[in-house]
């Protein structure tokens, strides 16, 4: 149980600047404060680790007491897949709000250009969402404003850090 709590828990490494750095297990995080490279900024409210003679409670935030130079995380844009594009969507359809989950059993998530490729649409962040499968079909290669459908949310070129972040927000409870 103990391990699974450390492994499974997200931990975000701050810069000592407060600059994103990184998200890790909770236990990497837990070694980097036991070593004295890091402060704990936030805790898991429900889960602390024993030791013979401490409490230690499982960070979920860390900032490092040295300032570490790096690539900032927190500016560099994320490759398209289509992982990330769902990701990014928070796996919803960008047309009619469901969820994957809310999905009948002969649906599923697709990629869908605004703008078509067959009308020089091109594969970019800006012009690609998450769609269901029933609402791709229905807009198939029209424009939106041709067909009168609307996107829930206009499209985003999200960072390396938004989509780590999202990817690791699920904690142990």
């Amino acid at each position: 149980m103990l391990i699974s709590v450390l492994d499974q828990t997200r931990c975000t490494v701050l810069n000592a600047s407060y600059e994103p750095l990184a998200i890790v297990s909770a236990k990497r995080g837990l070694l980097l404060v036991i070593e004295g490279k890091a402060i704990i900024a936030q805790e898991h409210p429900d889960h602390v680790i024993h030791s013979a003679r401490e409490i230690w409670p499982v960070p979920t935030q860390i900032v490092l007491k040295t300032f570490v130079k790096s690539r900032s995380t927190h500016r560099v844009p994320a490759i398209l897949t289509q992982r990330n594009l769902f990701l990014r969507d928070g796996h919803r359809c960008q047309y009619c709000s469901r969820h994957r989950s809310d999905l009948k059993a002969n649906e599923f998530l697709t990629r869908d250009h605004i703008h078509p490729q067959s009308k020089g649409g091109k594969d970019v962040w800006k012009n690609v969402v998450t769609a269901c499968s029933s609402c791709n079909n229905k807009k198939a290669d029209f424009m939106l404003e041709d067909i009168g459908m609307t996107l829930r949310k206009l499209p985003t070129i999200p960072t390396i850090f938004e989509l780590w972040s999202r990817a690791g927000t699920k904690n142990v409870a």
